[in-house]
């Protein structure tokens, strides 16, 4: 077993949330700025809907193009 995340929600989720790990690596390497991974966004999944699903922090004023770009990976990744 790789993960936890392989052994709660299986194979499939756990290849999607390393390559979504690391299409944010990459948007934090290629971004300039401050970039708070851990507080910018959440994501959440619901075993029962079989649905992964994204929120940013509305308290934070996170640039719209930093957020696109996330929001991309994201639906690229996920959906």
């Amino acid at each position: 077993m790789d993960s936890i995340s392989e052994f709660l929600y299986g194979k499939d989720y756990s290849d999607k949330l390393d390559k979504f790990n690391k299409a944010i690596d990459q948007i934090h390497t290629e971004y300039d700025g401050e970039f708070d991974t851990s507080g910018y966004f959440t994501m959440q999944t619901h075993n029962q809907k079989g649905e992964v699903k994204l929120d940013f922090d509305q308290g934070k004023d996170i640039p719209s193009k930093l957020k696109e770009k996330v929001m991309n990976a994201f639906n690229e990744i996920w959906k």
